[in-house]
């Protein structure tokens, strides 16, 4: 497991490097852009500059950290599991299937979702062999991590303002 857990956030800050690059040069320029199926909300939401994105990645990063560090001291990897399984769906839903279907083509986030799915997938089939957790332990986990990981990922979103003040 100690060798699987670190893969994870490091596969994590992979993806989320493409959207640090591009993501917000893309919002600028395709912000006007027709989509093909009407959304309540635009890839990178609120967030205004790369600065502030960046941050709010590294936000998001610590608290990955946190769960990994947490199944190494302890060998508590349940909330470690549910933000890997949380992170994966998100590569799915929003990146892969998401962007696919709203822009029909390229989404930054979109080659480096690609590119780690399988390793998260992978990741994930392992962790659930040898940690042996029940059904209804594993499924609470991977609910709890989910919500978790969201409500953060929307709370930073929010705090859009309050990073921009911290960058000079």
């Amino acid at each position: 497991m100690n060798e699987l857990i670190w893969l994870a956030p490091l596969l994590f800050i992979v993806h989320d490097m493409e959207e640090i690059i591009w993501g917000l040069s893309w919002k600028n320029k395709n912000s006007c852009r027709k989509k093909y199926i009407n959304i309540p909300f635009t890839p990178f939401g609120t967030l205004s500059d790369t600065s502030v994105f960046a941050l709010a990645v590294g936000e998001e990063l610590l608290l990955f950290l946190l769960a990994s560090s947490i199944g190494y001291f302890f060998h508590r990897y349940e909330l470690w599991l549910g933000i890997l399984f949380a992170n994966t769906f998100h590569l799915v839903v929003i990146h892969i299937i998401g962007t696919l279907l709203i822009y029909r083509s390229y989404v930054p986030g979109l080659i480096t979702s690609i590119l780690t799915l399988i390793p998260n997938c992978l990741i994930i089939k392992k962790a659930i062999e040898m940690l042996d957790y029940s059904t209804v332990h594993l499924i609470l986990w991977l609910v709890l991590g989910t919500i978790i990981t969201f409500a953060n990922l929307k709370a930073v979103h929010k705090c859009d303002g309050l990073f921009r003040k911290l960058i000079p």
